[in-house]
């Protein structure tokens, strides 16, 4: 069970929705005050149960690179407020994330992008050593096979031809 991303009360609740616009997971009193609030109540809200995330890949594909605020939806996402960990316009910038940690998105997304770089480069090695353990691995157990094969090849031949003798 997921808790809710967006919760100021002390006791997160458990998720009951997601939000594909903020891109967090809403406890009921959450996503009823997303509901009311007139800025966040046209976004885009999908249940938590399997008819209703089946949605979410078309619900994710909308166009992400424009805000989705009622008074300007066609701005242009240009900025990321670290404190919510959201792409943000500059009009939003001003408004809704006036105190917030903003940095520009082209900055931040290099970081983002030397980071996953690295991680790549980990598991690039990763992989290597996985797959030349895999092999070694294979190269062992196809020679186990081939002696239990022909261990067992002696030991048929072996009882064959005490079978023909005792015959």
């Amino acid at each position: 069970e997921k808790s809710c991303d967006a919760c100021t009360r002390g006791n997160t609740g458990p998720a009951v929705v997601f939000c594909c616009t903020c891109h967090h997971l809403l406890c009921k009193p959450c996503h009823d005050y997303h509901k009311r609030n007139k800025v966040l109540c046209h976004h885009q809200i999908v249940g938590l149960d399997k008819e209703s995330l089946k949605l979410l890949p078309s619900l994710m594909e909308t166009n992400e690179c424009l805000c989705s605020q009622p008074w300007h939806e066609k701005e242009e996402l240009k900025f990321f407020c670290e404190t919510c960990q959201l792409l943000t316009c500059r009009d939003c910038t001003l408004i809704l994330h006036k105190y917030h940690r903003i940095v520009d998105m082209c900055n931040i997304a290099k970081v983002h992008r030397n980071a996953m770089e690295e991680v790549l480069v980990c598991a690039q090695e990763v992989t290597s050593k996985l797959k030349s353990t895999i092999d070694t691995w294979n190269d062992k157990m196809a020679e186990q096979v081939e002696s239990s094969r022909e261990n067992a090849t002696l030991i048929i031949t072996q009882a064959s031809e005490q079978l023909h003798q005792t015959i």
